[in-house]
């Protein structure tokens, strides 16, 4: 009897493992963890008005890539 309570909670640490990695690797290709700045910019601008102004220059930074992309495809046509 204790050998198959054993082997059932072997089998079920082994699928419970699997699907937590399985979670994990799946967080990961869906860029749930790239967000490496926002720790940083709280660190560093201790005002709400210092965090707009960060949020600001990242979203023109983000506008900038945009259009430098925009610019080298009509370029490519």
């Amino acid at each position: 009897m204790n050998d198959g309570i054993l082997w059932l909670e072997l089998a079920v640490g082994i699928i419970v493992s699997f699907s937590l990695l399985g979670i994990f690797i799946w967080a990961v290709k869906q860029g749930q963890f790239d967000d490496g700045k926002k720790m940083m910019n709280g660190l560093l601008f201790d005002s709400t008005e210092d965090l707009q102004d960060a949020i600001r220059k990242e979203q023109k930074i983000k506008e900038l890539k945009e259009n430098k992309l925009k610019s080298k495809n009509l370029k490519e046509e």
